[in-house]
């Protein structure tokens, strides 16, 4: 016999009617057989009380097995095999084979990718134990669920490393697929865009660009287009003098200086050699060389304000290539990506950005977040004789407080964490990125540190191919989900 948790009443009730009835009017053994009459239905309050209490104890683990495999289907909303198999696995960790004895049924998963929903309801049988003496052989638990995207909205700066390293075992390659996957998922399947979703795109190495058409952001005389020449000024800029290279300041209060690399060239073969002259120019095109020459050398592609036109996006991530020289300065990057985000610089950015973005901190329903990325640490490229041309000019220059190869690092570092501290303090969630074994214990150390809000934003991924899983488990985090039954 089947049951689908008969309610004790009206089991007690037909066990009481049935053994009463059978009681003789008999004063010799009144005592026996009332004990006997009362037996039958004790029996069955026993029964009910252990087989009803494993059931609910199956019910309350398969409950929260398929509300948490549905919010994992529901942060991808990829197919629903995949929202199957999220939800088997969830199962199978809460209800390990022969959990009390239930057979569970195979997940029914219904994915409404139009809606943005996840529905899931599973059957289990349990075999009874008391309950078997009144002809109850197993009790059937159904249970189901439903997982709704919410329409809390995003705005998302993308800070990904270019240096030339990231050509290294095809990083750059991973992380391009990697970063289109995570889009995708923000996104979602429709072909329309979530109205309250927008996503920049920050590249950095040694310097940021700004974009070629952005003089009006550069200080007053210091832009010469005739030092450019016929390849003229490819729009990145030097780092501002502290403490404004830690701010969110817009250009009107702290302009930026062009970037121009010097005509005498390093030749890169030899880090003793003085400066000389060098005659393969940096046209953007990636060469697995550091023997190049400027005016532009080592400037990554253009930031990318904020958009949801997914389009745009992917094809800005498709475009991304390594750039060699330099050095590694992850600070000018997530500040970059802080300018995206910022309302200070709203209405500044123009293109496919309205003029009511960045919105304010704090606005309500409405998270603003950045995603840092690096394969290496922070470091000037050719220290010797002078050190590489970077947005703090020379090493010799002494911009960061040091001219001694050995702190320069640390002085990057430094400044990096005030950034992130003074990014969480305006309410900015931080999400950090360690790709491959190049990156030392002090960068994993900075990285973690630079997370919020703790250290399970922070990720490490031991070789490129681990990238795919680490930014689905941010588009994840980043998908705002509610369970609605």
């Amino acid at each position: 016999m089947r049951t689908r948790f008969l309610t004790a009443a009206r089991l007690l009730a037909s066990l009481g009617a049935t053994s009463l009835g059978t009681v003789r009017r008999d004063r010799r053994g009144a005592t026996a057989l009332m004990f006997a009459a009362a037996a039958v239905p004790l029996l069955g309050m026993v029964g009910l009380a252990v087989d009803y209490g494993r059931a609910f104890l199956v019910q309350s683990r398969l409950q929260t097995a398929i509300d948490a495999g549905a919010l994992a289907a529901g942060k991808m909303l990829n197919s629903t095999a995949d929202a199957q198999s999220d939800i088997a696995m969830f199962v199978a960790a809460n209800l390990p084979p022969g959990f009390l004895g239930a057979a569970i049924g195979t997940p029914a998963v219904t994915l409404d990718q139009t809606n943005q929903r996840v529905g899931v309801s599973v059957t289990a049988t349990l075999p009874t134990t008391f309950l078997r003496v009144l002809q109850v052989n197993e009790l059937t638990i159904s249970v189901t669920n439903q997982v709704q995207r919410a329409n809390a909205g995003l705005e998302l700066a993308l800070v990904l490393d270019v240096t030339g390293s990231m050509a290294t075992n095809n990083r750059i390659g991973e992380l391009r697929s990697a970063a289109t996957d995570l889009v995708n998922i923000l996104f979602g399947p429709g072909s329309t865009p979530p109205k309250n979703l927008w996503v920049s795109i920050a590249p950095y190495a040694a310097e940021v660009n700004i974009g070629k058409t952005r003089t009006s952001w550069l200080a007053a005389g210091s832009y010469d287009a005739t030092k450019w020449a016929s390849q003229g000024w490819r729009g990145c800029v030097l780092a501002r003098t502290q403490p404004q290279d830690q701010t969110d300041t817009p250009p009107a209060s702290a302009p930026f200086k062009p970037f121009w690399y010097p005509n005498n060239q390093y030749n890169g073969t030899n880090n003793d050699n003085p400066w000389t002259p060098n005659n393969i120019t940096d046209d953007g095109t990636y060469r697995q060389t550091n023997d190049m020459a400027g005016p532009n050398l080592g400037c990554p592609p253009p930031i990318m304000a904020l958009t949801n036109d997914r389009s745009a996006l992917l094809a800005k991530i498709a475009g991304l290539k390594p750039v060699n020289r330099g050095g590694t300065m992850a600070n000018q990057g997530l500040q970059a990506g802080w300018f995206t985000l910022s309302p200070k610089w709203r209405g500044l950015w123009g293109g496919a950005t309205p003029d009511t973005l960045p919105l304010d901190y704090g606005t309500p329903d409405m998270s603003k977040a950045v995603v840092l990325l690096t394969d290496g640490n922070n470091e000037w490229y050719k220290y010797k004789p002078q050190g590489d041309y970077t947005s703090y000019q020379r090493l010799s220059d002494g911009l960061l407080g040091t001219t001694d190869t050995n702190q320069v690092t640390t002085a990057i570092n430094n400044r990096m964490l005030t950034l992130c501290s003074n990014m969480k303090a305006a309410g900015i969630t931080l999400f950090t990125i360690t790709v491959g074994d190049s990156a030392s214990s002090a960068t994993r150390t900075l990285y973690e540190s630079c997370a919020s809000p703790g250290p399970n934003h922070y990720f490490d991924s031991p070789t490129p191919a681990d990238l795919q899983t680490v930014f689905r488990t941010i588009a994840g985090q980043l998908s705002n989900l509610r369970i609605i039954r």
